[in-house]
């Protein structure tokens, strides 16, 4: 990037971190355009008031659910001249940030995006960004990074009632809800989850067979955490998709093919699909994830699709 940078700095006031005390900014925000807003409709005046002003630099201090709202919200306010988008994590996961780079989450970090925006010395990450359309409802798409169906709408639950009440959260949370899962599908044979959700798929137009799913889901990203990578690189388009079938045949075999990061020949046959697409039409009536909290699908079902592209920056 060249050229001085017009950053603005939204805050999430509901962060953990922050309300712990922790990564404060004082000196380091003095003189930016700066908000914290509560509610959606807050946070879409101020982008709008942010736009006006010239932003093309938005910092943003919260984690994967604090990106969910900012870039849900930025069609509305900037139209197609979206600002870059710089994380100065601070949530309870923060996968954006482990993919895409953050300066850090408090004082240094914004100092440190203040001196690169300034001196034109920031690098940048083009991504496609996740939209989810959940027809019937009168609603804008929501937009994010990482959907998940199924046995990930579990593993979520688990790390809220079970892990972050207990104050395990980041990478530790993500690890245990994931294991806890698993080892409840395989070892206490949890016929509830194993027998999955009734499920319709359909990729890029192509029905998949139907049937009840045990996992479905789908991510832009080019990587996860813990080193975990479920998606083969068959087809084309920007979303990297996910079908495992309900109940889940050998999923210890499955995570640590996972782990190593390619398909196995015997998986298709198992019940795991995957590949690449631009568009995925998904009935279902149970609760979905999306970028670290749990909604509920619109009357016919989801529409997911990666239309548009946002840049990260970071110093």
């Amino acid at each position: 990037m060249t050229g001085a940078r017009r950053i603005g700095l939204i805050t999430n006031p509901r962060s953990r971190a922050l309300r712990e005390g922790r990564f404060a900014l004082a000196e380091a925000a003095g003189g930016l355009p700066r908000a914290a807003p509560s509610t959606p409709d807050e946070l879409r005046a101020v982008l709008a008031d942010f736009a006006g002003q010239g932003v093309d630099l938005l910092a943003v201090q919260g984690g994967d659910g604090t990106l969910r709202e900012v870039l849900s919200a930025l069609p509305r306010a900037f139209g197609e001249r979206a600002p870059a988008i710089a994380l100065l994590a601070t949530g309870k996961t923060n996968l954006a940030a482990r993919v895409v780079g953050t300066p850090g989450p408090g004082e240094a970090g914004l100092a440190a995006l203040r001196r690169a925006a300034a001196s034109g010395a920031l690098r940048q990450h083009r991504l496609p960004v996740l939209e989810v359309l959940r027809p019937g409802l009168d609603e804008a798409p929501m937009r994010g990074l990482l959907f998940g169906a199924g046995a990930f709408t579990a593993a979520k639950t688990m790390a809220d009632e079970g892990l972050h009440g207990r104050g395990i959260h980041d990478r530790l949370a993500v690890f245990l809800a994931l294991a806890g899962t698993v080892l409840r599908s395989i070892v206490q044979r949890d016929h509830a989850l194993r027998a999955g959700s009734p499920m319709s798929l359909s990729v890029d137009g192509r029905p998949t067979p139907e049937g009840r799913r045990f996992l479905v889901l789908a991510t832009p990203l080019d990587r996860l955490m813990l080193g975990l990578w479920p998606f083969s690189g068959d087809g084309a388009g920007p979303l990297h998709w996910l079908d495992v079938a309900a109940p889940p045949r050998r999923l210890a075999a499955a995570l640590w093919a996972a782990r190593r990061g390619r398909q196995q020949p015997w998986m298709p046959e198992a019940g795991y699909a995957s590949g690449r697409a631009g568009r995925l039409a998904l009935r279902l009536d149970a609760p979905f994830v999306l970028d670290g909290e749990v909604f509920e699908p619109g009357p016919q079902g989801l529409v997911l699709s990666a239309p548009s592209a946002v840049t990260f920056a970071m110093p």
